[in-house]
């Protein structure tokens, strides 16, 4: 793999890898949301969207970073 291939790679990989966790932190968050005791105590963010936005953005940025992974080495 050539030096410019690496950093991109690391870049989608590191990006993608952050999504990730920010999905699962939103999905926690939406989780414990749905389960409150008190109903009239309403949330302002939307934590669904949220998560579906950040899901769906690791999902492309990881699949991007095993595509310029794979390619690379060949």
């Amino acid at each position: 793999m050539d030096p410019d291939a690496l950093t991109t790679f690391s870049g989608f990989a590191a990006t993608g890898s952050l999504a990730l966790v920010a999905a699962v932190l939103t999905a926690f968050r939406e989780r414990r949301h749905q389960r409150r005791a008190d109903l009239d105590q309403v949330s302002l963010v939307p934590w669904q969207f949220l998560s579906a936005v950040f899901s769906m953005l690791a999902v492309i940025l990881l699949a991007t970073a095993a595509k310029l992974y794979f390619t690379a080495a060949g």
